[in-house]
């Protein structure tokens, strides 16, 4: 691609932006509406894929496709003022390309290279930057790659993260895009567990944010030098109060945790560092810097009634809606309502839950309210519909659906009763295994190993297939009773 190519018949190529090892971004004209936006090509030539041989070429070259495609997914999913939205997506001349929301501002490495941030100048960056980890932990998302080059302060005062492109999905089944032998981040921020090639959970977004919070208190990385890998494997880093004894001890307790070598002892989650580093952040209404900043990543917190979600980027192509037949006048069809749920049995079964799935979804509530929720259409729907929802990799949403699978039951003897108690008892604790909570999976799939005498015919057939997956799951994460 190259300067004034114009994609998808919209998007006027105006100024490259930069490159990478997988992609080119560029800035481009939307010749619709004349705003401009951030497009995001992929790089099928370069050193890497000119030097392998053409198996081991094509090999990377699905990966960067895999890639890729599953950074567009993310990107349509997530929402936060702090990650770029998803406009549009496309190929041009055979080549993929994703159009997003047009970033202008300064990179953070270059705002350090400006200016020495005081206390709350750096813990304003980072509340806003574990809030946009938490939206991405949220589904949950790895991004992987959080590091000073991929953090903007924009126009605005917004920290804005940016390039999903090796963010890796936590739900069960995702393909792994990874090299088998190597590892992804990059140097000087990358966790001890990502240079190990062992699990990654949220929590090894949190040791980089560590490392960024090390260098806005202290000007540097918590480590340097030669030797980087080992260093952030085996070193502990030195306090930040060595180098500037002003830090509050509560930050710098904050800083050396989300520091720790093991994953279990850093913070529990994204927005529990975000509200730690809000009590030293400025507040509503404070004064903006002295000496100012341009621009200032004070602003959004000091003026929150000016900021809000971006607008809201051009919707991708509806899901099919459901048919009037479905819902016509309020009456929902018993026929109408299990063709549906047929029809996302059969998306799940291909592992592609998709419109049917949203469909099942929508007509869940109408379904209890006209039939009651222990009708056996309703349990089976909302089954099918939990599954869904794990498949597709929405945990949370399937988590609701599990539980409440689970406790319709209670105090029935009705053997599928119990086989949904224990299914939803099971998938809930399944759902929860990419957050990091094992021991809850652990002790599920034992209960459910032990209640199955209790049941019988398919339904012990999948409650045995599931813990087998379960098993599988614990097992590759290093679990061990």
């Amino acid at each position: 691609m190259k300067k004034d190519d114009v994609l998808g018949g919209r998007y006027r190529l105006l100024k490259h932006l930069g490159s990478g090892g997988m992609a080119v971004v560029w800035q481009a004209e939307d010749l619709r509406d004349g705003r401009l936006v951030a497009v995001k090509c992929l790089r099928t030539t370069g050193d890497l894929l000119d030097s392998l041989d053409e198996d081991e070429a094509l090999d990377e070259l699905r990966r960067m496709r895999g890639r890729f495609r599953r950074e567009g997914a993310l990107l349509g999913r997530l929402r936060n003022r702090s990650i770029p939205e998803l406009y549009d997506q496309g190929t041009h001349a055979s080549e993929p390309y994703l159009v997003m929301r047009f970033v202008d501002g300064k990179p953070l490495h270059l705002f350090l290279d400006q200016y020495t941030p005081t206390i709350a100048v750096a813990a304003a960056i980072g509340v806003q930057i574990a809030e946009a980890l938490a939206c991405a932990h949220d589904l949950p998302v790895v991004h992987r790659d959080l590091k000073p080059y991929n953090l903007i302060i924009d126009a605005h005062g917004v920290v804005v993260l940016i390039d999903f492109g090796i963010a890796k999905p936590l739900w069960p089944g995702v393909t792994d895009y990874t090299q088998h032998g190597s590892t992804v981040g990059s140097r000087g921020y990358e966790a001890p567990e990502q240079i190990l090639e062992r699990q990654i959970t949220p929590r090894t977004d949190l040791y980089a944010l560590g490392c960024v919070l090390y260098h806005l208190l202290t000007g540097h990385p918590p480590f340097s030098g030669d030797g980087l890998k080992h260093q952030h494997v085996n070193d502990a880093p030195i306090p930040p109060t060595c180098h500037i004894g002003h830090i509050p001890a509560e930050l710098e307790a904050l800083v050396l945790k989300l520091l720790a070598k093991e994953p279990e002892d850093r913070p529990m989650d994204a927005r529990t560092v975000a509200e730690v580093l809000r009590k030293h952040a400025p507040q509503p209404g404070d004064a903006a810097p002295s000496p100012r900043l341009e621009p200032d990543p004070t602003r959004p917190l000091r003026l929150p009634d000016e900021y809000d979600l971006p607008a809201a980027p051009a919707a991708p192509p509806p899901a099919t809606r459901p048919n009037r037949r479905h819902r016509a006048s309020g009456f929902l069809s018993r026929r109408a309502f299990q063709e549906v749920t047929s029809e996302a049995e059969t998306e799940i079964d291909a592992g592609e839950p998709a419109s049917a799935v949203d469909r099942l979804l929508e007509l869940l509530p109408a379904a209890r309210r006209d039939w009651g929720a222990s009708d056996p259409r309703v349990r089976a729907a909302l089954r099918v519909a939990a599954n869904g929802m794990r498949i597709a990799g929405r945990c949370k949403e399937a988590i609701a659906l599990y539980e409440d699978l689970a406790l319709r039951m209670e105090g029935s003897a009705d053997p599928d009763d119990l086989a949904d108690y224990l299914e939803g008892t099971l998938g809930a604790a399944e759902c929860r295994i990419p957050f990091g909570d094992l021991l809850p999976a652990a002790a599920a799939r034992d209960m459910v190993l032990e209640e199955l005498p209790r049941t019988t015919g398919s339904r012990a057939e999948v409650l045995v297939e599931r813990c087998h997956e379960v098993g599988i799951e614990l097992d590759e994460l290093g679990y061990e009773a």
